[in-house]
């Protein structure tokens, strides 16, 4: 699915929460919570609605107990690449913090800022961008080698492509049961509607797909809406990022491995099939 043409995002940052696990109160205990257990409610919450969604992509993409291996290993170097250059960020920074001290006090005084000091942060902030640079790209590889052991039908649950595509297969569906007039009033302001110049589907491509839709036969429509809806796809995603991204996403996702561990010890216990 296309998305590959913009520009890569950085990796996901991490999100400190509370156990979910945690009890939320004494059992029988009428006392109220306190602010502190609200927020540990909250963020457990928030914790569980993110490992039901993960949850929920892990079951979709029924890996085989291989798969799941190899990606659990994978996310695991991921996360572990992510950390360290996370480590290296935090000592730069602690490198810049008393720099930028220094200006502040000599500004404060109305003072002009020593060349000498001000080149010095300019070094260690051009550290700080090399640090984010590379960790922005450093999980794009980890992407890649998931990408190796998934299939395409499972690629395009991660990244949302098999949702697009249903979409657009919708809107063809549509577009071949309109009535003459209908299509003829219609279609030209749903194409507008719909193009998008910058992924190369503009007006007029999305309205010759229409126009095609409508004029092949039920036999060759069969064999075509699959390729027809491919072509449409991208404008039915949510957003543009690229799919080696949004692998990437879910792999530094710091929920991922405990909810791919907890499928996998149910899956071997005799629980389902993956």
């Amino acid at each position: 699915m296309s998305g590959n043409n913009q520009s890569r995002s950085q990796a996901l940052s991490s999100v400190v929460i509370a156990m979910l696990l945690m009890p939320l109160a004494l059992v029988g205990s009428c006392q109220a919570q306190t602010p502190n257990n609200q927020q540990d409610a909250a963020a457990s919450v928030a914790q569980m609605r993110q490992d039901l969604n993960l949850l929920e992509t892990l079951n979709r993409l029924s890996l085989s107990p291989q798969q799941a291996e190899k990606l659990l290993s994978i996310a695991t170097k991921a996360q572990e690449a992510t950390a360290a250059f996370d480590a290296l960020r935090q000592k730069t920074a602690a490198r810049l913090l008393p720099l930028l001290d220094k200006q502040f006090n000599f500004m404060l005084q109305d003072q002009q800022v020593p060349a000498e000091l001000l080149e010095q942060i300019g070094q260690v902030e051009l550290a700080l961008q090399q640090i984010a640079e590379q960790t922005a790209g450093a999980p794009l590889a980890f992407a890649a080698e998931a990408r190796k052991i998934l299939t395409q039908p499972q690629v395009l649950i991660i990244t949302g492509g098999d949702e697009a595509r249903q979409a657009a297969e919708e809107m063809l569906i549509w577009i071949r049961e309109l009535a003459a007039e209908d299509f003829n009033s219609e279609a030209r302001s749903n194409a507008e509607a719909l193009a998008d110049p910058d992924i190369g589907l503009d007006a007029n491509t999305v309205y010759a797909i229409f126009v095609k839709t409508r004029a092949i036969s039920a036999e060759d429509y069969a064999r075509q809406v699959q390729q027809l809806a491919e072509k449409l796809a991208p404008l039915y995603r949510s957003d543009a990022t690229s799919e080696d991204v949004l692998i990437a996403k879910l792999l530094l996702n710091e929920r991922f491995i405990p909810v791919l561990r907890r499928r996998m010890q149910y899956l071997s216990a005799g629980g389902g099939q993956g």
